[in-house]
């Protein structure tokens, strides 16, 4: 598969397409778009996975060859962690290897903007351009010793001053404070240590699982918003009497979370918690972003209060644009990420699970209960299911290709009695119910999947709208 850079960068396998001669190409396309922008600095970060490392380090050897002075961090570390370097350190932009929560044999580069802004179309567009006859004797690189010596490249703890950041972003000591029993699973992944060690030191009664590195993550994708993937802390939960789980994915930029009875919330529903805690308990006035694959209950809640709700395409990037555009504080999507204005445009795990234990405590209530009470505030709770069906990865591209123009075609009026209302297919298809049920059919910018969403008032008319995305590509 070429190399492609899809709603949150380019991914692939490891030593497949993902291999370094590949590499060597997208980080020079990387370094000369730099160069037309006069850009200096660069942070370069990476997470656990198999090679991020030496990927890393590799890609700082060409940026240094192309004259750009790179800050790598000193270690495996999340993706918010090296997007809050970029501001901290005032650098030109940032590259972090990850493929987030994808299965350990991917990886994959970010690229973030000197506003810790992961990279617009623009940009990812120029890097595609400057991919078109790009041969690997035109790489340009230095080796690591010699661009250490000559300062081009420095190494650095990104952790103390993220930290801080935190720190300055939500009441720690507080929370330390409370009698919370809390589960903290980040996955084997990059955010191993970093939410307990935030809440050491108090009274809080934390429990750890999953939480060693493992390039391998346990043998199961890195994904908290799979129940399947949380079973064992599910099951912790229950049997050791926790009042939450709050899991991150690989790179810890997405959160997951399970309640006292051990059930885990949807990202739907995660994020409805985020919003009310936001414009609630927080009192914050604001428009909120979200991605069409998010829930149409916040739009409900955004309803009641008279606050505008935007809707993008999936990516986070997208979601950064028009928070920027908008001056939103709070936008999300559906995939369990989240972030605020005035911070950074990158989804961060810790925060918003940070957030999860404060709206816990301010509402002195058990988390199933308060999703209840706000699902309630917000006029009812709606079921919701997301299925991938997965393609054969050497044949993606081409089912991609032939795909999306059938999908675009022939929209039909009902679905299962149901009257469609209005339809949207800048990303995929949207359909839109009158009933504010909802089904969304889009091809995976990072995987080879069809990602298939539906939201409706009980889990059989999920199952039902799912079974007709099924039926339609005859999957």
């Amino acid at each position: 598969m070429e190399i492609q850079f899809g709603t949150d960068g380019w991914r692939g396998l490891i030593d497949k397409d993902f291999n370094e001669k590949n590499v060597k190409l997208a980080v020079q396309s990387i370094a000369n778009y730099l160069k037309s922008k006069n850009a200096k600095t660069l942070i370069v970060g990476y997470d656990v996975r198999h090679k991020a490392d030496q990927f890393a380090r590799m890609a700082c050897e060409i940026l240094a060859g192309n004259g750009v002075s790179v800050y790598l961090v000193d270690k495996a570390c999340p993706t918010p962690t090296t997007g809050w370097a970029i501001l901290d350190k005032k650098t030109d932009g940032g590259i972090m290897f990850t493929a987030s929560h994808n299965p350990a044999e991917f990886l994959g580069i970010k690229y973030m903007t000197e506003e810790a802004m992961v990279a617009p179309e623009n940009t990812t567009n120029a890097f595609v351009e400057n991919l078109k006859d790009l041969t690997i004797d035109q790489v340009t690189s230095t080796p690591f010793d010699e661009a250490k010596t000559k300062g081009l490249i420095t190494l650095f703890d990104p952790k103390p001053s993220y930290f801080k950041k935190i720190g300055e972003l939500v009441d720690l000591e507080k929370i330390k404070k409370s009698s919370l029993k809390v589960l903290i699973n980040p996955m084997h992944g990059a955010g191993v240590g970093y939410l307990s060690e935030l809440l050491a030191g108090g009274n809080i009664e934390l429990g750890l699982i999953n939480d060693d590195i493992d390039p391998e993550f346990g043998g199961i994708a890195p994904e908290p918003i799979v129940e399947k993937y949380v079973t064992n802390a599910a099951n912790k939960v229950k049997e050791e009497h926790f009042d939450a789980c709050l899991s991150s994915d690989g790179d810890a930029d997405r959160m997951g979370l399970i309640d006292e009875n051990g059930k885990m919330l949807t990202s739907l529903e995660a994020f409805l918690l985020l919003t009310y805690y936001i414009l609630i308990i927080k009192k914050v006035k604001t428009p909120i972003v979200q991605t069409l694959s998010n829930t149409v209950m916040v739009n409900h809640l955004c309803k009641k209060l008279d606050l505008p709700v935007y809707e993008t395409k999936v990516g986070f990037k997208y979601i950064g644009e028009k928070m920027k555009e908008t001056d939103a504080f709070f936008g999300g999507e559906e995939s369990g990420g989240s972030a605020i204005n005035g911070y950074m445009f990158v989804r961060d795990a810790q925060l918003m699970n940070l957030y999860i234990l404060d709206l816990i405590i301010e509402m002195k209530k058990p988390l199933s209960e308060i999703l209840k009470e706000v699902e309630d505030f917000a006029g009812g709770g709606y079921k919701f299911q997301r299925v991938d069906i997965h393609f054969p990865y050497e044949e993606y591209a081409e089912i991609k290709r032939t795909k999306v123009p059938e999908l675009l075609k022939n929209i039909p009026t009902e679905i299962n009695g149901k009257k469609i209302v209005n339809s949207r297919t800048d990303d995929g298809v949207k359909l839109y119910f009158e009933d504010d049920s909802w089904i969304l059919m889009r091809f995976s910018g990072t995987e080879p999947s069809l990602r298939t969403y539906a939201e409706a008032k009980t889990m059989d008319e999920v199952e039902s709208l799912l079974a007709f995305a099924k039926d339609y590509f005859k999957a």
